[in-house]
Formats: structure tokens, C-alpha cells, sequence
């Protein structure tokens, strides 16, 4: 019967972090930041593997011996479970156990010359010991009496005879003794320290590389050999976690071959090769996202960090990026793993393509060069910052400040790459909160961090930059800039681009018009079937997928007459659905769109961000200046040769209400001031100039001192919305110093906690029979086949709907609530009640919505 000595495996475990210290400069770096140590420093090594020999301590005990009465014979014959009291009910936790053990017999391992050093040891004791997701306090551990006093005696002399042992092999060689306080912890050493220390033990623990090894070599020797087993088999590259960068060969790498550097990318070679905060503030389409990879480059190469993390605001965001990404993997390291993160990320074709690539890789003697995902990394969500580049949504990110199970994993793999952070406006004040939590984690232990953004808020951007502790900031500053809180210590005005770099004059024509609701009327409706008849891509976004639908319902009755086509883009559909619909419309909208024939696109704010899509006509409802920027962002976005008659120029229709009461557009954004500004601003303009408008428009928006012609009601709005996002801040900040672990890292309902209030139901429209609506029986699959199947036919829907159109109806033990829905025409169902329609055109539909649809292609059966 195979089984492996404790000691054998805390050896392991040690091996791997030895070996990983060694090939990561990032790591020994982040370690010594962390601890205010000198890198160079010949201890610090041997405290790391003397502590991380001592993660399973806990497993030291009877408790834990008899959790194997098969094995028990061969490593304890003299035990057996009737000599023991289980206080614990069966349910030992060597982790927590392991660290009050420890702290109980401290005294008899050495005596600490102060309560500094007792204290010292606590702060390390507790993060490896809490290796398996949670970090112990010492308050609230009480001994428990489990046996007769031999057994336990047994036990601590176990215990003790493993200290002295590790003492020998990592100590000594420094000479060092237990009696030399090791140096003490704060709370980001303890996280970086507990997840280095939980890698290490997940790699350590894989019984296909670490095989079971019965007892006979010494420590010494055992060790000596897994160190050369690792280097031989090169078990870190082939997990995934290394795979040095290329030498930096200039941004220009970056681009196609007829293209140069332009804009902000002329500036990253100038910018300082040293960690800190960066934000680069550009247009939409100006080549941020070049301009931030080529930075990271050059960090990577400085040996600064080994790995990238690109944080996006949505799903869809970050499924655009991952080819990008993919781009850049190959020529900044030949050869590297690429991870993608969100809650859908395994449906998403080319990241499987990845995972293939990494599945078959593992199998070749000297694979080519290429993007890949290694099968270790993908296998779980908790890895998604441990490969060399990692795209992901910004919840991810936010998750390793919040209070989940192995949030330590998801920092440490942070803090060693370069975290870029795109669509950085797009946060709310609970968001921000939270990342100006990442921004301060990330600073303690020497990371970097860029944050990309076109329409960034001053006062958003102080904040930022006053996280990294970059107090004196020019208020003021030219369009685009770049600011570098290493740069900013000698001046407080950021790097601006040269003139011959400055964007060029871009003006955008505008109308407002005040109508009922914000909606299109007639007329306006009747412009815009005539606009797609000449050939115009027409881009309408709506605040509301009600308003959305209602809307593309009107249009597409109108334009069957004309035969123009009009898609419906918006979150309130399957996401199987959903996925086909954003494949059309990139290639209808998008750069590559063929052009010539006339089509229009109606939409919500899911084209808002990182979307390349190409109208010659935007019509926008109102919202907050810099949304509206971005929307503008969509519109001739590339130069053409050929515009349709009458749209060669850019011109922009925003819809607005009637009255200073913006009702449903003020519940979606929440400050009536930033509409009532916005509007303001418009009214007293045909054109909007940019760059320009970057700062001129959105600071007057975004300032705090009233505006002399304000009106009392919507200053008074504002106050109490600035009560609530005040507030939110401080809950996110109050999150992010619990110390609860009860949501799990792998759970997605754990991202319901990086934002506040505004996750959506999760709904799954069924048939009555309880099949999917394409006919699948959810019944017949394997388990695997059957978590795919309900991601791929969920759908979002508002959280309002819970108390009202979605009440009474059961959920499944994921939390989806079951939509039952009966066939009512081809791709058309309706819920029994009538109150509820999903259609594959329309997605998920209020009934009275639905009902304005034409009637069924076929009888209800």
C-alpha cells in the first residue's frame, strides 16, 4: 500500500519553493519589498523554506493520523482510534490546529528573547499554516483535549523533532538559530506569504510529478534529489507558472508592418524603468493597449515583474482582448501561457483553442513557439494570475482584496506582474474603493499597476494616484497625458506628448433633441430608415433594454418594407444567443464591415466599451458626458475612403427628456447633476471639439462646486447620491478588512461582491417538460456537460424583477431561477402567466413588449 512520509512531502513542498525563488527574480524581489528586507540579504531564503517546511505541522497529530486507518498500521501501529477523544466531531483541521499548536509550544522548541519575536513568528506561522485558504487568528483557537497525555506527548515531540530538523536544513547554512527572530510580517507579507506557500504545496502535492516514496533517504538527501528532479524535468515551465520574457525590441514590435508607433506609444521608452503607478489618458482608438503592453515589456525585461494581468470591465471585453493578448504572448515570450478568467471563460472558443495547445504541449520534447494554456492553469479559477499573461474581467482582480477562500493565491499572483487596468472610468465608488484597496496592496510589495482610460475624471484620478501615496497632483494638465508616480516625484505634472504627436482635430456635430421619454418620434424614426436606405451603418444606443426593444420592434416593422436590416444587441439574452449576436455585429459594424449597404444596430451600453465598431450615424439617449464620450468613441472611428451621401462628416443625435425629471435615465446613472450638466453642455454647443472636449467638457461636468444656474432639485439629488457613494466606499473598504472566508474562489456568486447592488438575477428559461428551450434534457448529460448547457441557456434580468415578473418560481442549487415557458411560434416561447416572452431576435421580454411584435410564424402547440 502506497503512502508518503510527512516529512517526505513538507519537503516537497520546500523543494518547489526553493526551486521557484531561484528562477523568479519578481518573487525574490516582491519578498523583500514586502518585508522591508535587502533582496540581497543571505537570511531571507532560509526563513522562507524553514517556515514553508512547516505548513502541514498540524498534520502531526493523532487526529489527523487516524483520517487513514488503512495506513495506520505501517506508520503508527500503536494507535487506534478508540484511544481517542475526537473533540473536533471528525472534522480536524490540521491547518488551524497547526497554527495554535505551534503558538502552545513555542517555548519548548526555544526561548523567544522578546514578545517582538514571539510576535514575529506568529505573523509567519499564521499565513503557512492557513496555506489551505484562510489565514488563523490566534484569539479564537482553544485547545482541545483529544487523548491520554503519551499520545499527545507523542505528538509534540513529532512536532518538535520536525522544527529541529528543518532548523538544520534551511538555518543552520545561514547560520541561524530558532533564538534569531525572523523578520516580522504586516498583513500584505502575510498574504504574499501564504500564497506563495499555497503554489508551492498545490504543485508539491501532485502525486503525478511527486510520487509516493516509502521511507529511507535522509532529509538532506531526499531534498537534494527533488531539487535536481524539478531543474531535470523543468516542472515549473511545465506547470505553467515560468517562461522568461524575450529582450524588449522596441514597441514597434507591436504593431503591423505598415504602421509606426503614434500618440502616447512615442513616450514608453521614455517613461522610468522602475515600479510604480502609471495612468495613460488618451482617445478611444489612440493605442493604449499597445502602449500598455509595450511598458510591460519593458518592466518584465528589467526583471520588475515576470507576468501580465489585463483587468477588462466586462466579459465581452475581456473575450475581445484575449486575441491581442495572444498577439503580444508570442513575441514578448515565444512561448507562454495565457489565461482567460470570467465566469464563462471555458465556452469561449479560442480560449479552449489555448487549453488544446497546452494539453498537447505537455506531451512534446521541444515544442514551437506559441501561445498556450497549460492544463494546470486552467483547471481552476485560482490559478488565473500564476501564468505569464492573464485577461480577465476586474471582478477577478477585485476578488483578491475581498474576504473569499485563497484570495492570498490571486494577490500573489498579482503582485508579480504588471496589472493593467483598461476602461478605469467605468468603475462606480464601491469599485473604486475596492481598487484603490488592489492600488495600495500592490504598492506594499514593489508591483505596478496601469490604468488606461479616455475620459477619466480629476478627481478620480487624484484618488487614484493618491493610493499609491502621490499627494501633490497638477489639477490642470494637457490632452492626452501620462502620469508616473515615480515621474511625479520629482514634479507633479505628468508626461505630456509632443506636438507633432497630439491627436489630430476631430469635431463631431450634434443635435439634441427633447423628446418624450428620450425615445426616437416618427420623425426621427423615418430619418433613420432613410439613413440605412442610402447605405448608412446607423449606431442607436439605449439606456434600457425595455426602451431597446421597443424601439428595434418599430424599426424592423418599418424597414421589412424597405428590406434594410435591423439587429437587436443587448445583455438580456441567452448567452448562446448572445454570443452569435456580438459575432454578427462585429462583422457588420466593425473596422472590417463591408460597406455600401445600409444597416442599423440597436443597442444598449453593451457597445459602450473596447467594442471596434464603425457607425456612420450615432444616436445616443443622454447619460454622463464621458459615457457619452465613449459612445461618440464608436462613430467614424476609421478613416475610409467612402462614407455614404450626407454622413461623410461625423454627426451625433442625443435623445434627451423633455422636463429636468430624467426618470428612468437618472435611476440607471444615479446623479440627475452629471445629466443635468451634460444636457447643459450640449445645449450650448453644435460641435464638440476633441481633444479638447476631454478636459473641457468632462471637468466642468465632474467639478463639486455648484454651477450658478443649477437647479435646487438637481443639486439636492446630487447631495444625496454623493451620501450613497460615500457610503459605498466605505462598505467596499470595510470588506476588505474582514478576515471571513465563507465565499469560495471558485464560486461565481463571490463576485457578487465586487459591486454593489448591481448583479442581475440569473434566469433559466425552460420548457415544460423541464428540457432547454432547444429540446436538450439537461437529465441526460454528464456533469460536465451539464454546467456548460446551463451557462450556455442563462440569461441576466433585473434584480427588480425578483420581487415582481420572476416571483414564485423555484431555483436550481446554482441560485438560477427556473423560467418555465411554453412554445408560442418558431424561436418564440412565452412563461404560462403571459408575463414573460423569450424569443431568439428579441431575448427576454416583458409580455406586454412581446405582444408588439408580429403575430407567431406558427400555431402554439
Amino acid at each position: 500500500m502506497k503512502w508518503h512520509p510527512f516529512a517526505y512531502h513538507s519537503l516537497d513542498v520546500a523543494a518547489v519553493a526553493s526551486a521557484f525563488w531561484s528562477r523568479s527574480p519578481a518573487v525574490r524581489r516582491t519578498f523583500a519589498v514586502a518585508l522591508d528586507t535587502e533582496e540581497s540579504s543571505p537570511q531571507l531564503l532560509p526563513w522562507v523554506l524553514f517556515f514553508v517546511s512547516l505548513h502541514d505541522i498540524g498534520k502531526l497529530h493523532a487526529l489527523f493520523q487516524v483520517k487513514s486507518p488503512d495506513i495506520l498500521p505501517l506508520t503508527w501501529p500503536e494507535l487506534s482510534s478508540s484511544r481517542l477523544i475526537d473533540t473536533a466531531l471528525g472534522h480536524y483541521d490540521h491547518g488551524r490546529e497547526g497554527f495554535r499548536l505551534s503558538i502552545e509550544e513555542l517555548h519548548s522548541w526555544f526561548t523567544p528573547r522578546s514578545r517582538r519575536a514571539k510576535k514575529a513568528w506568529v505573523s509567519w506561522l499564521a499565513p503557512v499554516t492557513g496555506h489551505h485558504g484562510e489565514i488563523p487568528e490566534n484569539d479564537d483557537l482553544l485547545p482541545t483535549d483529544y487523548a491520554d497525555t503519551a499520545i499527545k506527548a507523542h505528538d509534540a515531540n513529532a512536532r518538535q523533532a520536525w522544527v529541529e530538523t528543518s532548523t538544520e536544513l534551511f538555518l543552520r547554512s545561514a547560520e541561524l538559530t530558532l533564538e534569531d527572530p525572523p523578520p516580522a510580517c504586516n498583513a500584505e507579507a502575510r498574504n504574499l506569504i501564504a500564497g506563495f506557500c499555497s503554489l508551492c504545496d498545490w504543485i508539491g502535492s501532485n502525486a503525478d510529478v511527486f510520487q509516493y516514496s516509502a521511507p529511507g533517504p535522509s532529509p538532506a538527501e531526499y531534498l537534494e534529489s527533488r531539487l535536481e528532479q524539478i531543474a531535470r524535468e523543468d516542472i515549473l515551465q511545465r506547470f505553467g507558472l515560468i517562461a522568461p520574457a524575450q529582450p524588449y525590441r522596441g514597441l514597434s514590435a507591436l504593431l503591423k508592418g505598415n504602421e509606426h508607433p503614434r500618440g502616447v506609444q512615442v513616450m514608453i521608452d521614455r517613461l522610468p524603468l522602475d515600479a510604480g503607478l502609471t495612468i495613460v489618458e488618451a482617445p478611444t482608438g489612440s493605442g493604449k493597449t499597445e502602449a500598455a503592453l509595450a511598458y510591460a515589456w519593458r518592466l518584465l525585461e528589467a526583471g520588475l515583474a515576470e507576468s501580465i494581468v489585463f483587468a477588462l470591465p466586462t466579459q465581452a471585453t475581456a473575450n475581445a482582448m484575449l486575441g491581442r493578448c495572444e498577439t503580444f504572448a508570442e513575441t514578448a515570450f515565444g512561448r507562454a501561457n495565457l489565461v482567460l478568467a470570467h465566469g464563462h471563460s471555458r465556452l469561449n472558443r479560442e480560449f479552449q483553442r489555448l487549453v488544446d495547445t497546452g494539453s498537447r504541449a505537455a506531451t512534446e520534447q521541444e515544442p514551437e513557439a506559441s501561445a498556450q494554456c497549460a492544463a494546470w492553469l486552467a483547471s481552476s479559477r485560482k490559478r488565473v494570475f500564476l501564468g505569464q499573461i492573464g485577461v480577465c474581467t476586474v471582478d477577478q482582480v477585485l476578488l483578491s482584496v475581498l474576504p473569499v477562500r485563497h484570495n492570498f493565491v490571486r494577490a500573489f499572483g498579482l503582485h508579480r506582474s504588471v496589472l493593467i487596468v483598461d476602461e478605469v472610468h467605468a468603475y462606480d465608488a464601491y469599485m473604486n474603493g475596492l481598487l484603490v484597496e488592489v492600488l495600495k496592496r500592490q504598492k506594499a510589495v514593489g508591483g505596478s499597476v496601469i490604468l488606461l482610460s479616455a475620459t477619466l475624471p480629476a478627481r478620480i484620478r487624484s484618488k487614484l494616484l493618491s493610493a499609491w501615496g502621490t499627494e501633490t497632483i497638477a489639477e490642470q494638465a494637457a490632452y492626452p497625458a501620462i502620469w508616473n508616480t515615480t515621474a511625479l516625484a520629482e514634479s507633479d505634472a505628468p508626461l505630456l506628448l509632443p506636438d507633432s504627436e497630439r491627436p489630430s482635430q476631430r469635431t463631431i456635430s450634434i443635435t439634441l433633441s427633447k423628446l418624450p421619454g428620450a425615445r426616437p418620434d416618427e420623425a426621427l424614426i423615418q430619418r433613420i430608415l432613410q439613413a440605412a436606405q442610402s447605405g448608412a451603418l446607423v449606431g442607436i444606443v439605449m439606456n434600457t433594454v425595455d426602451d431597446a426593444q421597443r424601439l428595434w420592434i418599430r424599426l424592423r416593422q418599418e424597414a421589412r418594407k424597405i428590406q434594410t436590416p435591423v439587429d437587436l444587441f443587448h445583455a438580456r439574452f441567452r448567452l448562446k444567443d448572445r454570443q452569435r449576436i456580438e459575432e454578427t455585429v462585429i462583422e457588420r459594424y466593425g473596422r472590417m464591415a463591408e460597406r455600401g449597404s445600409g444597416h442599423i444596430l440597436v443597442a444598449t451600453q453593451v457597445i459602450e466599451q473596447s467594442l471596434d465598431l464603425d457607425f456612420d450615424w450615432l444616436i445616443t439617449q443622454i447619460c454622463p458626458v464621458d459615457l457619452l464620450f465613449q459612445r461618440i468613441g464608436r462613430l467614424h472611428r476609421h478613416l475610409r475612403d467612402w462614407r455614404p451621401p450626407g454622413f461623410e462628416e461625423p454627426a451625433c443625435t442625443i435623445l434627451s427628456v423633455q422636463a429636468e425629471d430624467y426618470e428612468l435615465q437618472e435611476l440607471i446613472y444615479g446623479d440627475a447633476r452629471l445629466l443635468w450638466r451634460t444636457e447643459s453642455m450640449l445645449s450650448q454647443h453644435q460641435r464638440i471639439s476633441f481633444p479638447e472636449a476631454y478636459r473641457e467638457w468632462i471637468e466642468p461636468v465632474y467639478e463639486e462646486d455648484p454651477w450658478d444656474e443649477e437647479p435646487e432639485q438637481v443639486y439636492g439629488k446630487h447631495l444625496a447620491w454623493r451620501d450613497d457613494q460615500t457610503e459605498a466606499e466605505k462598505k467596499a473598504q470595510r470588506l476588505t478588512t474582514m478576515n471571513l472566508t465563507q465565499f469560495r474562489d471558485d464560486d461565481e456568486r463571490a463576485t457578487s461582491l465586487t459591486r454593489d447592488g448591481e448583479m442581475s438575477l440569473s434566469v433559466l428559461p425552460l420548457r415544460e417538460d423541464g428540457c432547454l428551450l432547444d429540446g436538450e434534457d439537461p437529465g441526460q448529460m454528464d456533469d460536465r456537460a451539464r454546467a456548460e448547457a446551463m451557462m450556455l441557456n442563462s440569461l441576466p434580468a433585473p434584480s427588480s424583477w425578483n420581487d415582481k415578473q420572476l416571483a414564485g418560481h423555484d431555483r436550481d442549487e446554482d441560485g438560477r431561477i427556473r423560467l418555465t415557458l411554453q412554445k408560442d411560434g418558431e424561436e418564440r416561447w412565452k412563461s404560462l402567466d403571459g408575463g414573460l416572452c423569450y424569443t431568439t431576435e428579441l431575448g427576454l421580454a416583458k409580455g406586454e413588449t412581446a405582444d408588439l411584435m408580429d403575430p407567431p410564424s406558427e400555431t402554439p402547440r
